[in-house]
């Protein structure tokens, strides 16, 4: 569809021209993320009869550009005599709310605002869909209102199409343009700038036509909105463009038009439509019910007090003297002594720079093909740099690098030649196939190289450019680890780029400024949505523009040491730091990196050349005498010529997109392709072992039954998740039965797209998101009964594991399925989603027979068909282990290496792991799953013999694959693994019994394969990585996403390999000079003392980390300085031991809380509720304990937890681990009698391992003697010096339920309070006494005193507390609109985890309602039966039945005493939320808050409060399933539901957070 079928016709208003002088002047002002909006309307609402409007870039300097607009608007109406009319003013936008506040104007949502202006104007539209510079929303109008806008980043919007259209070397409008000629769309990510490069890069470095990468890149953004933002309900009918992005760019709406098509009735877009969200706020300016309800009276007189332009102007210059209130960073530099020595540090050469005047002999060049710039360097024999260059590659790299090497020869005398050549970075192999350079190397190498000539004994090289960042960690001599942002690219330079142009400054002139502030503002790390607004608030508490740019700076290191590198100590980095790229041509940066982690590094004087310059020295390293570049001559260059075309590849079922460049003499580079043949059927497919093609084969080489012999019909399976490893047991299973077996087709992003409109969460992983796909395809192909069950509990996978839980997702994907695929409720269709447990396998025949009765299985069919399947199941996993058994065997033959490419089964997907098994092979590797090796004991030399069937007769022969027939080996489990963490889901046991195999045998290394969002991960990559680093292996992290380009995942893999060859060299020749050193032992000293080696059994030796002869051989053969370097590495001995940062080891002793310890230790608890901590701080000391409840998690709290805890942890972790750290750290309490505690909850969610991560976190901070206690019902850890008593516990629980009652009665009263502060009085009033009962056994002091009663028995006091609070004065007046707070348990209750979100409800206008925590504390004695039935995990009848007793006995007199209240209304009992939430979701779902969250949201609109916050942390697994993806179903039983779920992180924007609340309280009251 083009854009003519987009309707630009105005629904044009009856109105009438202006000729009386109007008794009001309305503005509406919209202020977005990068510009201003203004419309001023008089009596007439038409906005083509507006007396004024316009459109501005602000340069995020809002106040000037709206003191600007306002200043025009008063001439233009000072022309008509208008200016003296009073005006009433609405101000609108992301950016608006602080300045609304400043001038005591109403802020209108914008949402609310562009649905006004557009149910005015257009009344037949159903979908509004409107992209801002940052911002992006999607309003459903019809048939019950909705909003949607982003909320945890910038991609797919303005800003990002900013950042595309530099990459193309051209603007918006040209994109637009280019975008108009396209023949082939590319999929392109576009969720964050950095992935979007990732895929753009190399097809630009190869030549794709730029229309067709722009049109890509407006496909993309589409595609982000609809998948982001529709959430489960799809965009139908008429749909309306607003924003500038889509009112200036026609080939965007056109982008949607496809996107969209038959789905859509009519496309809209209106005349002015950039104006519409101010056109809005202008309509709504004189409506007083959407002023804010101030409660201050004077306040609420200046809202509505007659001004005029002159007297805004005023009150916004007024603005500009304010004080700053924003936090702020120390300067950059104390004083110009500072400033001078660090210049003076950084001004030094550290290579010798000559010219090729008198040049003889062999020279190296090297040439670094960048992502938009080319360098290159010509050094001759003594490594000086003769020649260089540094450009943009203007779109062509291969271009630019035949204008340098025709530039060198021009100038290259006649007696030097180019020796050797060698090409590095994005666009190295089109450069070496093209040029015929003699080599390519990995650009990671090519750094390395460079970084350790100029500085020998190099401990971290950290590069920078412009949307990506790399991080090399060097130990011994060789690359150790290596990080890359893969998530975000708001720590590069592009970042730096986007707000030096915002604020209308070059990069250099932005840069002077952050040198010349004296207070930096803290704006801390985040993207750039989120830091857009943390910008405009500092602009109106009155920084500067010096202080900002200061900021940002700092904000930047932040993200490259907490994001990327995730920088615990500074120590880590060890002695010498060297940092280079672009980006650390900023002096600003590089100071404001210096001062965050403390140490001095070396940016060396060729910062920008080193790349290049490392490839000049591996082209050096590898000359050998007489040795000539096979470089194209100069006629052959001036010759060159390519030609570029597209294809697909049909060679497999990858149907890989190839971009062929073919030379004018017939030499190809190909890309796109996952393979080494691209797509020559002439090619064989490498040999080498392919463990995930295996897998996918077997686990789906099954052929299904004909129709004829399916005697109870088809049934459809989606090929998803789970299916990867239990396919091969379901499909047994339902052909046992008689069904025709249908599995869905091979994942695509194709397949994906095609159920994007049902996705529920924007930031759930990737695999997930194909599961809508999946179904669709079944149902697409008639499909009627579709089976998908959700499976809980795997098999017992291995001895060691805690449990055997499922991944939240994986377990309960099948009920968000259920609750937003629409057409899974079509008459006819049957969808399964039964809960089950694998691990039962008698339960098992009853779950079968049960959910097929509809089919009418027998018992006895059943259990015919489990016993088949569990047959088949075990055949499955015995085939892999086998020809992982195969795979080492030709490992030993073929003497190459192996990957363990280990993740879950679902990475077995080609679509999900994106070629990376066949990069491996293409690199002469084989590839491994983690459940092919993790059962092999590697006690004894392995051997190819052993591996060979008994009475084989000729042990040699190999088929044609280069295989060796094996089949019987026994195996014995691994010893025990001293795990820091909980071993507690099934899949990841055999993950570290992997790495432990992995540590031990020769020729195996590990990567591990991590989806985006993958929260567990954050749990198992640390573990994975201790258990490698134990035996110094290297680990390597893989992050995926819908990202289909493997560039960046070649380079890990490439570097990988680089690494064992280096270390590899390393260990020959430090073998060598050992020998060497032992026969002249009497006559010479060892330059380096090695750790001695046990006797080799055919496994690598471990344990020694200390830098070695190799490493000293290594750097002579690239120095040729020896003492220099000898120097250097016992240097780097004594101060950086890489591998040992983090390991197995290190954490292997747990420190105890003992009897002893009660006497004189204190515990420390964590905030997490602090109405119900006070409370519960009490009840352990009542038993004897020193128990402190640390009161607050402030701002440094949570710098600590980033600190010590991983970026990918849930933010829960960061805040309770931050809290506790840094308490010790202040020097609060003596860590030598402190103990921590934390509670336990056992369940599938990572919560269960805070026990494990805040131990590491004590270790890593220097504290290993502080105990840890884990307070759990299920005991999983050991505590014994802490005992929960029986009268612990009923104190306990009468807490915990007084602490629910108290702030019920305190959140109903507040709003309304007739006294302000009385509320909060009254509170504190009780909370004493309520303390003091617990510890005092029911007697109060203050109670005595206040009321004249000591003593207060439990139903007394529950009594009491509703009476005062009954009888507390309040206003008259109608009750306000009730918002309800549901979501994960720390950020519901934690103030300060939620930006204090129930005190910015009271703000607004509303009432907040909050659901207890003795509900979630409880769950377990209501759920027994679920369990027991449906997963065979019931306990103890009898028990349950008592504690369900017992609960109604405490809750009795809460029950009684609110049933008496008139302000008071009771909760719904445990038995009536279980029924409740069964009728939206499962009981099954229990991960994290689990089903009880959707109850609580069901109960909360049941009692009138149809307005619900979710606040969450940033990609909650369990909210994925119980919070987000329930809302679709709660709206479609419940449509007067008004839902918004709010992420919350350390990064997130307090600004964007409120905006979000905003829109949504705007609803309430609209509907109130």
């Amino acid at each position: 569809m083009n854009d003519s079928a987009i309707s630009t016709q105005e629904y044009v208003l009856s109105h009438t021209a202006q000729s009386t002088t109007p008794q009001r002047i309305r503005i509406g002002l919209d202020i977005g993320s990068t510009t201003v909006k203004a419309v001023v309307l008089a009596s007439s609402d038409a906005l083509e009869d507006a007396l004024f409007a316009d459109y501005r870039r602000h340069h995020a300097n809002v106040r000037a550009t709206v003191s600007e607009l306002i200043t025009d608007v008063r001439t233009q109406l000072a022309k008509q005599q208008l200016d003296q009319v009073p005006i009433d003013i609405a101000i609108t936008g992301s950016g608006g709310l602080g300045l609304a506040d400043g001038l005591h104007v109403p802020f209108i949502q914008e949402v609310i605002a562009e649905t006004k202006a557009i149910t005015l104007r257009y009344p037949q539209a159903d979908v509004i869909v409107e992209l801002g510079g940052e911002d992006a929303k999607v309003t459903y109008i019809k048939p019950t209102p909705e909003q949607r806008m982003n909320g945890s980043c910038a991609g797919g919007t303005g800003a990002f199409i900013d950042q595309m259209a530099t990459l193309l070397d051209t603007d918006p409008s040209g994109l637009d343009e280019l975008s108009q000629h396209y023949n082939t769309l590319y999929p392109i990510a576009s969720r964050c700038g950095v992935f979007a490069k990732s895929d753009l890069q190399p097809l630009i470095n190869d030549g794709a036509e730029k229309a067709d990468l722009a049109a890509s890149i407006f496909t993309a953004v589409a595609t982000q909105t609809i998948a982001g933002l529709s959430s489960g309900r799809p965009i139908r009918g008429n749909v309306v463009f607003l924003g500038g992005p889509l009112f200036f760019l026609s080939g965007l709406r056109a982008a949607f038009a496809r996107a969209l098509d038959g789905k859509v009735d009519t496309f809209i877009l209106p005349e002015q439509a950039h104006l519409y969200v101010a056109y809005g706020a202008a309509l709504m300016a004189q409506q007083e019910d959407e002023v804010s309800q101030a409660e201050d009276s004077a306040a609420t007189a200046h809202v509505f007090a007659d001004r005029t332009c002159d007297d805004l102007l005023h009150d916004l210059q007024t603005l500009a003297h304010m004080p700053s209130n924003t936090s702020t960073m120390p300067p950059l530099f104390a004083n110009e002594e500072e400033r001078e020595a660090f210049r003076a540090r950084h001004g030094a050469n550290h290579v010798t720079i000559g010219t090729l005047a008198g040049a003889t002999g062999p020279h190296y060049l090297g040439i670094d093909a960048g992502s938009t710039t080319i360098k290159a360097t010509l050094i001759n024999d003594d490594r000086d740099i003769v020649w260089s260059s540094y450009a943009t590659n203007e779109g062509s790299p291969l271009t630019a690098a035949i204008s340098i090497v025709q530039d060198i020869r021009k100038q290259l005398p006649k007696e030097a030649y180019i020796a050797r050549s060698c090409a590095t970075g994005y666009g190295e192999g089109l450069i070496a196939t093209g040029l015929h350079l003699d080599e390519g190397v990995v650009e990671t190498m090519a750094h390395f190289r460079g970084a350790s000539l100029i500085s020998p004994g190099v401990t971290s090289i950290i590069d920078i450019g412009g949307q990506d960042m790399k991080y090399l960690s060097i130990a011994d001599g060789v690359i150790d680890s290596i990080a890359v942002n893969e998530a975000c690219s708001s720590g590069c330079g592009s970042f730096l780029q986007t707000f030096a142009q915002s604020m209308g400054l070059s990069i250099e002139a932005f840069t002077q400024a952050a040198l010349r502030s004296t207070a930096p503002v803290d704006l801390g790390s985040r993207c750039t949505v989120f830091m857009n607004s943390s910008v405009k608030q500092a602009q109106k508490e009155g920084a500067s523009l010096e202080d900002i740019a200061a900021g940002l700076c700092y904000a930047v290191v932040r993200n490259a040491l907490y994001k990327v590198i995730k920088l615990r100590d500074a120590g880590e980095l060890g002695d010498t730091v060297i940092v280079q790229g672009g980006t650390f041509l900023n002096d600003a940066v590089l100071r404001a990196f210096e001062l965050l982690t403390g140490l001095q590094v070396v940016r060396p004087s060729i910062a920008g050349l080193m790349g290049a310059y490392g490839a000049a020295l591996t082209a050096r390293m590898h000359y050998e005498d007489g040795m000539r570049s096979t470089l194209l001559d100069a006629q052959s260059l001036a010759k060159l010529t390519m030609s570029t075309s597209r294809d697909v590849c049909k060679l497999c079922q990858n149907h890989c997109k190839l971009t062929i460049t073919t030379f004018a003499d017939g030499t190809r580079h190909v890309t796109g392709n996952r393979c080494e043949r691209g797509g020559d059927a002439s090619k064989e497919r490498s040999s080498r072992p392919n463990l995930y093609e295996y897998k996918y084969k077997r686990c789906f080489g099954y052929r299904r039954l004909t129709d004829k012999k399916a005697t109870r019909g088809a049934i459809g399976i989606p090929r998803v998740l789970n299916m990867y490893e239990n396919y091969p047991f379901w499909f047994t299973l339902l052909t046992s039965l008689g069904f025709k077996v249908v599995i869905s087709g091979r994942s695509s992003h194709e397949l994906f797209e095609t159920g994007i409109d049902s996705i529920a969460s924007e930031n759930i992983c990737y695999p997930a998101k194909l599961v809508h796909g999946h179904i669709q395809w079944l149902l697409d192909k008639g499909i009627t009964t579709i089976f998908y069950p959700c499976v809980s509990y795997e098999q017992h996978l291995r001895e060691e594991e805690d449990n055997h839980y499922n991944c939240p997702v994986v377990a309960n994907y099948p009920i968000v399925i259920g609750a937003n695929m629409t057409a899974l409720r079509a008459p006819g269709i049957r969808f399964m989603h039964p809960y089950v447990n694998l691990a039962d396998r008698e339960l098992m025949v009853q779950r079968i027979v049960e959910e097929f009765a509809w089919a009418e299985v027998s018992e006895e069919e059943a259990r015919v068909a489990v016993q088949a399947a569990y047959g088949e199941d075990a055949l499955f996993r015995h085939d892999v282990r086998q020809e992982g058994l195969r795979a080492l065997a030709y490992m030993k033959e073929h003497d190459c290496k192996g990957i363990v490419l280990a993740g879950r089964p679902y990475h077995v997907d080609p679509e999900i792991n994106h070629g990376i098994p066949e990069t491996i092979c293409a690199l002469g590797m084989v590839v491994l799953s983690e459940d092919a090796i993790c059962d092999i004991s590697a006690q004894e030399a392995m051997h190819p013999s052993e591996f060979l069937s008994q009475g084989e007769e000729d042990p040699k022969r190999k088929d044609a694959a280069g295989f060796r027939h094996v089949d019987d080996r026994v195996v014995t489990h691994l010893m025990d693994v001293p795990l820091r963490v909980t071993n507690q889901w099934a899949y990841h046991s055999r993950l570290y019994a992997a790495a432990h195999t992995v540590s031990q045998v020769p020729g195996l290394e590990l990567v591990q394969l991590n989806s985006f969002g993958c929260g567990l991960d954050a749990i198992t990559t640390d573990q994975v990585a201790e258990i490698l680093a134990d035996k110094a292996d290297v680990y390597t992290m893989l992050k995926i996403d819908e990202v289909s380009n493997l560039g960046a995942a070649k380079i890990r893999l490439r570097s990988l390999q680089a690494a064992i060859e280096e270390r590899e060299s390393n260990n020959h020749a430090k073998s060598g000079a050992q020998e060497q050193s032992s026969d002249h032992e009497a006559e010479h000293e060892p330059l380096v003392h090695a750790a001695p080696h046990p006797v080799s059994h055919g496994f690598r030796s471990t344990g020694s980390v200390a830098p070695t002869a190799g490493r000293r051989a290594m750097l002579d053969a690239v120095m040729g300085d020896k003492q220099h370097t000898a120097q250097a590495l016992g240097q780097h001995a004594q101060h950086h031991t890489g591998h040992q940062a983090a390991s197995l080891s290190k954490y292997a002793h747990k420190t105890p809380y003992t009897k002893r310890m009660r006497k004189d230790y204190t515990i420390v608890a964590p905030q997490m509720s602090p109405i119900h901590f006070s409370l519960v701080e009490s009840v352990i000391r009542a038993s004897g304990y020193k128990f402190d409840v640390l009161k607050v998690a402030s701002h440094d709290d949570m710098q600590v937890g980033l600190k010590y805890v991983n970026n990918d942890a849930c933010f829960p972790a960061i805040v309770v681990i931050g809290q506790l750290i840094d308490a010790i750290e202040q020097g609060k309490y003596d860590p030598d009698h402190t103990a921590l505690a934390i509670t336990q909850t056992g369940g599938m969610c990572r919560a269960t391992n805070y026990f494990g991560l805040i131990r590491k976190a004590l270790i890593d901070a220097g504290y290993p003697q502080i105990p840890v206690i884990a307070i759990s019902t299920q005991g999983l850890e050991d505590n014994p010096g802490f005992n929960a008593t029986p009268l612990m516990i009923h104190r306990a629980v009468k807490a915990l339920i007084i602490g629910d009652l108290l702030m019920k009665c305190l959140y109903r009263v507040r709003p309304y309070e007739a006294k302000s502060g009385s509320a909060n009085a009254l509170y504190e009033t009780w909370n004493t006494v309520v303390r003091e009962t617990i510890e005092h056994h029911g007697y109060s002091h203050t109670a005595k005193q206040r009321f004249g009663i000591g003593y207060l028995p439990y139903p007394m006091l529950v009594q009491r507390i509703v009476s005062s609070f009954d009888q507390l004065p309040l206003k008259e007046g109608k009750r306000k609109p009730r918002v309800g707070v549901v979501g994960e348990i720390l950020v519901k209750y934690h103030p300060d985890a939620n930006n204090h979100l129930v005190d910015v409800i009271e703000s607004q206008g509303c009432e907040a309602v909050v659901p207890g925590i003795m509900e979630f504390m409880t769950t377990r004695p209501y759920i027994d039966d679920w369990n027991r039935h449906y997963v065979g995990k019931g306990g103890n009848k009898a028990s349950y039945a008592a504690m369900r007793w017992a609960l109604d006995r405490y809750h009795a007199p809460v029950r009684k005493a609110l049933s008496a209240s008139k302000r008071f209304t009771v909760d719904a009992p445990m038995p009536k939320l279980v029924q409740m939430a069964s009728e939206v979701t499962s009981i099954g779902v229990q991960a994290g808050e689990g089903w009880l969250l959707t109850a609580e949201i069901l109960e909360l609109i049941e009692q009138g409060c149809p307005n619900v916050v979710c606040a969450q942390p940033f990609a909650c697994l369990p909210n994925h399933v119980t919070g987000r993806g329930m809302f679709g179903e709660i709206r479609r039983q419940h449509p007067e539901a008004n839902i918004v779920s709010i992420d919350y992180d350390p990064g997130a924007s307090e600004a964007n957070q409120l905006n979000r609340l905003k829109l949504m309280i705007a609803t309430a009251k609209e509907h109130a």
